[in-house]
């Protein structure tokens, strides 16, 4: 009869194995065999010489059929066929009872454990269900053909319901254990294999009553019989060996087809393993990469079609699966029955019964293995057939994994910054459009994007080479990768310029905080060959979902809030609507500001600046207004920025300096001689005709060159050193004087101030505003004038608000103070009034104690 040895189901997910319910089976197979069969009246007789001779011939017969089976191709399932019913029918006809069922279960005993391997519970479950079978098919037999007359109908229809009921026996056992295994009974399945099993069996059991009917005509008719029973029997493996080849050939080509058609690295892993499990019809299939020395990393679909990623140790000399140096490996069939003792190790070491381990070749030679083990089944083992078949199937997935990778390098490459390894504004979209999504969906409380321009890098690869650039950009892509930790992106867009997504953000106050850490981070020198190197940053912070709720605005607005921060000389600047030039409302403002200076509506107020000593005012600084007809008076803070990012800065420049010229002439006219400050942009400076500008300017004007002080800021000068020198230097050779504005809050050192031509330190307000009252402040603004003073350079504090103030900056030798205790901001028409009432009432301020001052 037909046989499916117990397995768990292919493609299918296998359960813990319930030892305990098949224990239950194997005990309900037993005493139902026993009670059946004293139910039916067998009964052991005498074992006369004829007795033995009957129960060698049905062992002799079972063990035969049992070793060399038949595999019936179904559909796209392979079933065995033992054609155990021959020994069934032909026992049933000629011999006794006991001598047929003791028969079957020694012969089928002896071929579960000497050809198959069986042992364990599943040994005694085959040999129970063989038992069952054969005192089944005596009870049906008897009982159907009751005292009809030997090959009569009768007998021939009881042959047929006798070794049916011990089909559907088989089917419904093996089909129960199947379902203990997984855990769920398919009754299509069951349906399916129980229609499977009667039709083999009502087959095989065709061919022995045609033998049973031969041998009772004729004995001799029995020898052409099974000569042509046994000729249908061998062409029918051969056919079965070359449909098993075709059938592996469409396995083969379908694998093919699956692991091309996966480009992702573990995808196509899972797809190699999962098709090496169906093509060679095993159990377990996985993949070993060789690392250094004896480490190696395996990949594996467990039995429930789990991918299993881990790394292991291989021990060479006792595995055999690894080369040993100056050698290829070999593929290896470890079969069930092998002698070897590294084989029987790696197959103990694994609980696998027999496997087969070829090489998995890629550029660079052999890069691991691939192995498959355990054949689902026990009737048939792995060969030497089934040993090319994976290696044809190893050198298929070798060539897919290498494309795989290079796909995957490429996806990567393509994702990443070359030199920084950071993601590039195409993955940083891609996550700033996800995270934008869940703040939507509710699932983030917000999120910012910020964008960080360095400040300074320029100089670095000017003075040092591209290749220290370099370096410098990647330590400090890492720098920022660790201080801001895994759940903050950070990406390179190109140049000097990265970007930061910060998640789950939910307020200002928290995207402020990151992006301080940040700058504090890239404060620390880099040292580049032992050259300490330091430069700074401009951030900008934009805030999802209160600034934009798109990828492109607010990346754009986060930009926008970057180059107000650089205008501003460097630092953190949150985006504002104000920043915006590309808002319809800041677009009508810079088409106003580009009417108002084409019609030369700009203006300027003077702030006068005092002589510590004499209390004389020798100069003003020029600052620029801007009446607007519907907004009313802007401070230069309002609108230079736009007038930046609107290309403006060169038009604005000049009309302010022509305005302060012009007001400089105007006093010098009247007798009153005082030199006028102009403030420079980074934009200015790179002016190459700046310097040919302002002497025009100057002639035109007839004032005299040492009358203009043009003041720059530490930021300005420091995001290109080299060409702020080179302009700087033109426009001293005019004879104008040279200041450095807002001195204390930039990144210059002593080296670069020591190489501008400059005549002026301005300490930057915020110093002077406080030092009343802060130690720090104090000694700074203490220290700054010390330095200006032993470089020979005049120093002026902004910011000079009280009368301590002023005593304060004397006792420290400071040369000139501004700030609203000497006069607030004026239009230069009154300045002359107001000069001349200073001159008559400074002498009070000048020589008022110090203990009145203090009160």
């Amino acid at each position: 009869m037909s046989q499916r040895p117990l397995r768990a189901a292919r493609r299918r997910a296998r359960r813990p194995r319930q030892w305990w319910a098949v224990a239950g089976v194997v005990a309900i197979l037993l005493s139902g065999s026993v009670l059946l069969a004293l139910s039916g009246g067998l009964r052991l007789g005498p074992a006369s010489p004829a007795w033995w001779l009957s129960v060698a011939w049905i062992v002799a017969m079972t063990l035969v059929v049992e070793v060399f089976v038949l595999h019936v191709q179904v559909n796209r399932e392979a079933q065995t066929l033992a054609l155990s019913e021959i020994p069934i029918v032909l026992g049933l006809t000629y011999l006794r009872a006991d001598a047929l069922v003791i028969g079957l279960v020694v012969g089928a005993s002896l071929a579960y454990v000497l050809h198959r391997h069986q042992r364990g519970l599943k040994l005694a479950y085959n040999v129970a269900l063989k038992l069952a079978d054969g005192v089944l098919v005596v009870f049906i037999f008897d009982l159907v053909r009751g005292t009809g007359a030997e090959l009569g109908w009768h007998w021939i229809l009881a042959a047929y319901v006798a070794v049916g009921a011990a089909a559907l026996l088989d089917a419904a056992t093996t089909q129960l254990v199947i379902g203990l295994h997984e855990g769920a009974l398919d009754m299509r399945n069951l349906l399916s294999q129980i229609a499977i099993y009667l039709g083999l069996a009502m087959g095989v059991g065709t061919v022995a009553l045609v033998l049973v009917y031969a041998y009772s005509a004729s004995p001799i008719s029995v020898v052409p019989a099974a000569g042509a029973g046994l000729f249908l029997v061998i062409g029918y493996r051969a056919y079965s060996r070359l449909s098993e080849r075709h059938l592996s050939l469409e396995r083969l080509y379908r694998f093919s087809q699956a692991v091309a058609s996966t480009p992702e690295i573990d995808e196509t892993l899972g797809s190699v393993l999962a098709q090496a499990k169906e093509l060679l019809r095993s159990e377990h299939a996985e993949i070993t990469f060789f690392g250094d020395d004896e480490s190696a990393v395996r990949v594996s679909l467990s039995p429930s079609g789990r991918f299993v990623r881990e790394n292991v140790v291989v021990d060479k000399e006792s595995s055999r699966i690894l080369p040993l140096p100056g050698q290829d490996l070999e593929p290896q069939l470890m079969a069930k029955s092998t002698r070897d003792a590294r084989s029987r190790t790696l197959l103990g070491a694994r609980r696998w019964r027999e496997a087969i381990v070829v090489p998995l070749r890629g550029d660079a030679g052999v890069i691991g293995t691939l192995a498959v083990a355990d054949r689902l089944g026990d009737v048939r083992s792995f060969d030497t057939s089934d040993m090319r078949l994976l290696e044809t199937v190893a050198n298929h997935a070798g060539i897919a994994l290498q494309n795989s990778r290079l796909i995957d390098q490429l996806r990567h490459e393509s994702l990443h910054d070359a030199l920084t390894g950071l993601p590039n504004r195409v993955l940083l979209q891609r996550r700033v459009a996800a995270e934008l999504e869940r703040v939507r969906l509710g699932l983030s409380v917000g999120a910012a994007v910020m964008i960080m321009d360095l400040d300074g890098f320029k100089e670095v690869n000017d003075t040092l080479g591209h290749q220290h650039g370099d370096e410098l950009l990647k330590a400090l892509a890492a720098r920022t990768s660790e201080t801001i930790g895994a759940d903050t992106t950070v990406a390179r867009l190109g140049g000097d310029e990265f970007a930061l997504l910060v998640t789950e953000c939910a307020d200002s106050a928290y995207a402020r905080r990151i992006a301080e850490e940040v700058l504090v981070a890239l404060q620390h020198p880099t040292d580049l060959e032992g050259i300490p190197v330091q430069v700074g940053a401009s951030l900008g912070v934009a805030l999802a979902p209160e600034h934009a709720k798109d990828v492109s605005s607010i990346l754009k607005r986060a930009d926008v809030a970057m180059y107000s921060a650089k205008a501003a000389g460097g630092g953190v600047r949150l985006y504002d609507a104000g920043l915006d030039t590309s808002s319809p409302a800041r677009l009508a403002l810079v088409m106003d500001l580009r009417s108002a200076l084409e019609t030369r509506d700009i203006s300027v107020h003077v702030q006068p600046k005092a002589d510590m000593v004499s209390g004389a005012i020798g100069s003003v600084e020029v600052l620029a207004r801007w009446n607007h007809p519907t907004l009313g008076i802007l401070a230069p803070d309002e609108f230079i920025p736009l007038a930046e990012r609107a290309g403006l800065m060169r038009a604005l420049t000049l009309q302010v300096l022509d305005h302060a010229l012009t007001a400089c002439a105007d006093w010098q006219a009247a007798g009153l001689t005082v030199g006028v400050a102009v403030n420079l942009s980074a934009r200015s400076l790179a002016d190459d005709d700046l310097s040919d500008e302002v002497g025009a300017l100057l002639t035109e004007r007839g004032v005299p060159a040492h009358l203009l002080t043009l003041e720059i800021t530490e930021s300005t000068v420091m995001s290109d050193p080299e060409l702020a020198i080179e302009s700087l230097n033109r426009l001293r050779a005019l004879g104008v004087r040279l200041a450095i504005d807002d001195f204390g809050i930039g990144y210059s050192s002593l080296s670069s101030l020591r190489r501008l031509p400059v005549q002026e330190l301005k300490i930057d307000k915020s110093f002077v505003h406080d030092m009343s009252n802060e130690i720090e402040d104090l000694m700074i603004v203490r220290s700054i004038v010390d330095l200006g003073r032993n470089l020979a350079l005049d120093v002026v504090a902004e910011g000079v608000e009280t009368e301590l103030a002023w005593r304060q900056l004397a006792d420290m030798g400071c040369h000139l103070v501004q700030g609203y205790l000497v006069a607030r901001p004026m239009p230069p028409a009154s300045f002359t009034a107001w000069h001349e009432h200073w001159v008559s009432h400074r002498r009070a301020l000048l020589q008022r104690p110090a203990a009145a001052t203090a009160s």
